[in-house]
């Protein structure tokens, strides 16, 4: 019945008629010929640690251009999550809290995501480093699938790789102002050139919001979506000789998020949030972020050598209302810090011979801190005569995670005949985990993943693959008052058909893949009402399979369309509840996992035209739609499907070194919330659900200038 639907509304949606997968976003080449035919120029990627034409790589890839990213106005992963099929993202309580899913393997709160995150080259070390302003981006990739056997322990289901502007001979600067709803002030600056010609460049730059807000708060009398955040990042690139490159970056970023209030459910409904907030206490949410990095690139007769080393320190607070009501019955206070250092090493063979290898190895290690206070109002308890507030702290959480991780890995690629290759990849990890200096875990896996992949000469390429993913385990709050101690890893064995191709002279290009994954000890974090924090469980098994579609076409040299369409059929098959934790396992099989829905569809145009001389218009539109997913487990609480357009209309001269641009985020006004927590079913003492405030449609303007 749902392929049934899924079937249905795909072949009802006429613009997406043309099906491909990896490809969101292209540029095009413009011939000084007028009578010329046009075509799509060719992207490069890294998605295979060596820089391949996007057409020729056995992965599903959705790529972001730079013209796509200005024009578009991405600045985040929920900018352009919801343009590539099959993959989701929000945020909500707290800048560390988000949730990710990609062909129905999810994160929750306080959890790692299921792709591995790859910033000019370098992991990131912590979930947290998620929502940093990565201004001056030049490409960015979304892969599908499992990609650990060269990525690391969380690419189970994917990677995200962003790929940023590199300081060259070449003088160049950007700066950004704008203004949006809810008094939105945004300024960004860069510029980067040679320091020593041919042989030293650098780059320096500062992005700064401050926004009012737009979502208000009766009881407190305040905005909750205000937000302030300064960014500012250095890089310098030194080239001793043709064959050494050094790659230094350093990332500072402070920054005041939103309130993380939630609002009180009215009706216990998960469909209707339409609540007013009436919360007494305002709360806070501080970030400060350092980030280094340095990556050696050593050209030899061989190959390249890579070293890198990267640290990140990150500290985040929370305040919050704890009773989600203008009465003052409880309040939770949070810390979160991370701070880890790693190091890779790696040699990528040369790649203009019939066998092409890569080997290397990986170590990371990082502490974490978690502290939770929960404070209530004494008077509850007998202990003052009279209500005094939330003076009394009922319960205090202190703990430390300490981990280290040690990997080696590898990959083989064979050109079988000049149409035919063969690729072999393995890694193997060893997770070393402890908490509180008491409780130890090791978590150790294989990772494998072979494809078999045949090139045309008629411009279309067909693969197989299978491969395994795999998420390390971790521990729950020592307060837990459900579930185990130890949260088991997870892992994913994924087979895959895909097909890319290109029509009408390199007018359309398309691709699309098939999947099927067997998931076990699916990770998920349930809201702990009796702990103020999450508690994490295993769903021990679940099968997915499903497919994706995309195409993106160039219909004149002034006109372009993408449209995608990604349906996942997710069902759990075997799930024993956890210690504590209510029901049996007969009342979750046959269930979709939370935060996975059946499918997602996204259409975009994009339009540019001279109108004089010097001067040309151009217009971005992109719809998506995200289907409905379930919260929970259980399956009681479901969230409606969510509808976004936004739209992007602009003005700039010829040489683009100048524009002007209109905007409207989710001009549907769609106000789905981006989370709600069924937390009657784990115990919360008021006996109620809560969910958080969702920002409708918002609007500006901004200007750029290039030099």
């Amino acid at each position: 019945m749902k392929y049934k639907r899924a079937f249905t509304f795909f072949q009802s949606s006429s613009a997406i008629a043309f099906a491909a997968l990896a490809i969101n976003d292209a540029s095009f080449a413009q011939s000084t010929d007028t009578n010329a035919a046009i075509a799509f120029e060719e992207i490069v990627v890294t998605a295979r640690r060596r820089d391949e034409s996007l057409q020729d790589v056995p992965i599903a890839i959705t790529v972001f251009t730079e013209e796509s990213i200005q024009k578009r106005g991405i600045e985040g992963l929920d900018d352009f999550a919801k343009l590539a099929p099959n993959v989701t993202f929000t945020n909500a309580l707290n800048l560390g809290t988000n949730y990710l899913t990609i062909r129905g393997q999810t994160q929750s709160q306080y959890a790692p995501p299921p792709a591995a995150i790859v910033v000019d080259g370098v992991l990131t070390i912590s979930p947290l480093q998620f929502n940093v302003d990565e201004f001056d981006l030049q490409q960015i990739e979304v892969l599908k699938g499992p990609q650990g056997a060269i990525y690391g322990r969380n690419a189970i289901a994917g990677v995200i790789n962003l790929t940023s502007r590199k300081p060259d001979d070449e003088f160049k600067g950007r700066v950004l102002v704008g203004y949006g709803r809810g008094e939105e002030y945004k300024a960004k600056a860069s510029i980067s050139g040679p320091l020593i010609a041919d042989k030293l460049f650098a780059s320096v730059g500062a992005s700064y919001s401050d926004r009012r807000g737009q979502i208000y708060n009766i009881g407190a009398d305040n905005y909750v979506d205000h937000f302030e955040d300064f960014t500012g990042r250095t890089r310098i690139i030194a080239k001793p000789s043709e064959a050494l490159e050094i790659d230094i970056k350093y990332t500072y970023s402070d920054t005041k998020g939103t309130d993380p209030a939630y609002i009180t459910s009215s009706t216990g409904d998960s469909t209707q949030v339409d609540d007013p907030i009436n919360v007494d206490h305002v709360g806070s949410n501080p970030r400060t972020l350092h980030d280094l990095s340095g990556k050696i690139d050593w050209d030899t007769e061989a190959g390249t050598l890579t070293a890198i080393l990267a640290y990140v320190n990150i500290e985040e607070g929370l305040s919050a209302d704890f009773d989600f009501s203008p009465a003052d019955l409880f309040r939770a206070e949070q810390i979160r810090k991370h701070d880890g250092f790693s190091q890779e090493l790696r040699f990528t063979s040369n790649q203009d011979s019939a066998l092409r290898w890569l080997v290397g190895g990986y170590h990371v290690k990082n502490s974490g801190v978690l502290g939770t206070d929960l404070y209530i109002e004494p008077f509850l308890f007998g202990i003052t005569p009279t209500p005094v507030g939330t003076t009394f702290l009922f319960q205090s959480t202190v703990d430390e995670n300490n981990y280290e991780n040690y990997a080696g890995f590898g990959q083989l690629e064979y050109d079988i005949t000049d149409k035919l290759e063969l690729a072999v990849a393995l890694r193997y990890d060893e997770d070393s985990n402890n908490q509180n200096g008491t409780l130890n875990a090791k978590f150790t896996k294989w990772q494998p993943k072979a494809t078999l992949t045949y090139k045309s000469d008629a411009g279309f390429t067909v693969y197989s693959s299978v491969g395994q993913g795999f998420r390390a385990g971790d521990f729950n709050s020592s307060t837990a008052t459900f579930g185990e101690s130890i949260i088991e890893a997870e892992t994913a064995t994924t087979y895959e058909i895909g097909f890319k191709g290109q029509l009408l002279e390199n007018r359309i290009l398309t691709s699309a893949a098939v999947f099927y994954t067997d998931l076990k000890n699916g990770q998920f974090k349930l809201f702990d009402a009796g702990s103020a924090g999450n508690v994490g469980i295993n769903i021990d098994k679940t099968e997915i399979k499903g497919f994706e579609i995309e195409t993106a076409f160039l219909i004149t040299q002034e006109l372009k369309l993408n449209a995608g369409f990604g349906y996942t059929d997710a069902k759990i098959k075997n799930f024993v509840p956890p210690s504590g934790y209510a029901g049996s396992a007969a009342d979750y099989i046959g269930n979709t996992p939370p935060l996975v829905p059946d499918y997602s569809l996204s259409i975009g145009l994009s339009y540019e035209r001279p109108i004089t001389d010097n001067l040309a218009i151009f217009l971005t539109s992109d719809y998506s739609r995200i289907d409905s997913w379930y919260w929970d487990p259980e399956n009681d609480y479901i969230r409606e499907p969510v509808n976004y357009l936004d739209i992007r209309v602009g003005l700039q001269n010829i040489e683009a070194t100048w524009s002007v641009t209109a905007w409207v985020k989710n001009a549907l006004n769609d106000r789905t919330t981006p989370d709600y927590q069924s937390i009657t079913t784990t115990g919360h003492p008021l006996g109620i659900d809560a969910y958080y405030p969702a920002i409708g449609a918002t609007y500006g303007i901004q200007a750029t200038f290039n030099f």
